[in-house]
């Protein structure tokens, strides 16, 4: 249990190849740190799903607007029987805010996929029901309460 994140570095590799960005170990966290190409969200955690033999737990997604050109995905995962957290972290330019929804891998991400949409404008392809979770319905559309002017 002790390198068990370097069994998962190695898997993760394999499986998404050149579109693992970066990945770092965190050990006072006791974490993983990955990057990776939007185009490979749904694969990443679907990797470490499987590499946890089904026993993932998605903690939660967030979105940020730091004032660049692009919008950060943050999704924060436990694999439980290597106790280990994985943030997976990926950039989708805001000229295209389009990015694969991972509700068939981590049902939960339902609402959290909403919530993101609804702030920040992501459009999580496949989401079964991609629509305004908190904000009224006279709020003018495309317009987002956590994006950046």
């Amino acid at each position: 249990m002790v390198n068990d994140h370097l069994e998962v570095i190695d898997s993760l590799g394999n499986e998404l190849k050149e579109g693992l960005l970066d990945v770092r170990y965190l050990p006072e966290k006791r974490a993983l740190l990955v990057l990776v190409d939007k185009a490979l969200i749904f694969k990443a955690i679907e990797a470490l799903n499987k590499i946890s033999g089904g026993e993932m737990h998605l903690t939660t997604i967030s979105g940020a607007d730091l004032g660049e050109d692009y919008i950060e995905l943050t999704y924060f995962l436990w694999l439980l029987p290597q106790r280990l957290r994985v943030i997976v972290k990926t950039k989708l330019s805001k000229d295209d805010l389009r990015v694969q929804s991972i509700v068939n891998i981590a049902p939960a991400t339902v609402l959290y996929e909403r919530e993101v949409y609804e702030m920040l404008g992501v459009i999580f392809e496949g989401h079964p029901k991609l629509e305004r979770l908190f904000l009224p319905e006279d709020w003018p559309q495309n317009m987002y309460p956590l994006r950046r002017r």
